[in-house]
């Protein structure tokens, strides 16, 4: 419903209650029924849908009220530190204005800032009420020596959880994106210098990196139409020319694969014909990966869901390679095994998850 918002228009009753329930499974309850409501009118909703897109938009205004309430606290906070907070993800499109954005539901606030600075931002954090979630002694060796952030944060009162980032992916990656271009492209907010977000060409490849390598499917569907809503951001002026810039700043972070299967499966799944601009261009610069029928298939079933009626039978056995997968990709084979041994052995011992 995504792809086509019009076809709403001739559901029935159950077509609609299905509708509310698949996309609230999928986290794009607001998301969908905007969509819809914006192509055939709201007064066109049936009352499940009609109540339902009510709920959504006022969950909505309350969590990004509190979002920019947290923002700015961690501007204030963090300020002494001289350099810009650079927000990621959700955070950076709910404070850029995104209209898309509005509906988006997330657990976390993740922030960017260079490597240097973490020590005194740890510190500004810590008294402030910021503690680790994390606290095991080989969790925080694990975020500290291999990861991309710090160990997890949450506030003391308000149970905020915080990802403090120094880079996109973890420094046994397979991919190397360097971090100093990450900041040299950074883009300050008008409104306040205190803030930033990476470009826009950036934020695309650091969301199609974290779909497309971290091998979790819960919200698959969700993260991929946040990639649909930052290409079409992109692309509005120009989506030849965004098309062009996104190839020619993968091949600059090393993020040529993730770009290619985000593409891929904008294409597949949306009928994105901005996806499609990009794969020609891959293509042209014979810069395209092959992909084999099986991480289709994985991806296929993660995009489904898990709503009952969408499920696919084999989601359990995608989502289980996927995490390997991500896992795979995330460290080398020596580090991979000692840590999913040792993941594997505290599950069966006291239920604690492992990072």
């Amino acid at each position: 419903m995504l792809a086509h918002p019009a076809e709403a228009a001739a559901l029935d009753d159950a077509g609609w209650h299905l509708l509310v329930g698949q996309a609230r499974s999928a986290a794009v309850l607001g998301r969908s029924l905007s969509a819809v409501a914006a192509r055939i009118g709201e007064s066109a909703l049936p009352p499940c849908a009609a109540h339902a897109l009510t709920a959504e938009r006022n969950l909505a205004a309350h969590r990004c009220a509190c979002l920019r309430w947290e923002v700015e606290e961690l501007a204030r906070v963090l300020a002494p530190l001289g350099v810009p907070v650079i927000l990621l993800k959700g955070a950076a499109y709910v404070i850029q204005g995104h209209d898309w954005a509005h509906w988006r539901h997330f657990g976390d606030i993740d922030i960017l800032l260079p490597a240097a600075t973490l020590p005194d931002a740890e510190r500004l954090l810590a008294v402030n009420g910021w503690i680790h979630s994390k606290r095991d002694d080989y969790d925080q060796a694990y975020y500290r020596r291999w990861m991309h952030e710090l160990p997890p944060l949450q506030h003391l009162l308000r149970g905020t959880a915080l990802d403090v980032h120094h880079t996109i992916v973890p420094r046994t990656a397979r991919y190397h994106p360097p971090a100093e271009k990450l900041f040299e492209n950074a883009q300050g907010l008008p409104a306040d210098d205190r803030l930033a977000t990476l470009s826009t060409a950036d934020q695309f490849l650091h969301a199609a990196t974290h779909l497309f390598t971290e091998g979790e499917t819960d919200m698959a569907l969700r993260n991929l139409v946040d990639l649909h809503d930052l290409l079409c951001s992109g692309s509005a002026q120009d989506a030849d020319g965004f098309a062009a810039a996104l190839c020619e700043r993968a091949a600059t972070l090393d993020l040529i694969a993730p770009l290619a299967l985000a593409a891929r499966h904008l294409h597949r799944q949306l009928g994105s014909m901005a996806a499609a601009a990009i794969n020609a261009e891959l293509a042209r610069n014979k810069q395209i990966r092959a992909f084999t029928g099986t991480l289709d298939w994985m991806f296929d079933a993660a995009f489904r869901g898990h709503h009952p009626s969408m499920r696919s039978r084999s989601l359990g056995s995608a989502s289980a390679l996927l995490y390997l997968r991500g896992h795979w990709l995330r460290m080398p084979a020596r580090l991979l095994v000692a840590h999913l041994t040792r993941k594997l052995l505290r599950l069966s011992g006291n239920g604690k998850n492992a990072p």
